[in-house]
């Protein structure tokens, strides 16, 4: 199952995502921007201080300078 699976989410072993994030409007709505991004990294990326300080730089400043809900319906 896990190589059906894992062909099924890298197109065949031909792209391997690097990184995820997912955006949950509804909570930034409710409670503000702090944990309405989930970051997924990599597993062999997960470790790295360096990129995990970096996506979360690139996800503030997506949610500060961007209109979250005109991105959410796209």
């Amino acid at each position: 199952m896990f190589k059906w699976l894992s062909r099924k989410l890298t197109k065949n072993h031909t792209e391997v995502p690097l990184f995820w994030v997912d955006f949950n409007l509804n909570k930034y709505n409710e409670s503000g921007a702090k944990d309405s991004c989930t970051v997924r990294i990599h597993p062999e990326l997960k470790d790295d201080i360096f990129i995990k300080c970096q996506l979360n730089d690139v996800v503030d400043y997506i949610r500060e300078h961007w209109d979250m809900e005109r991105l959410s319906n796209i």
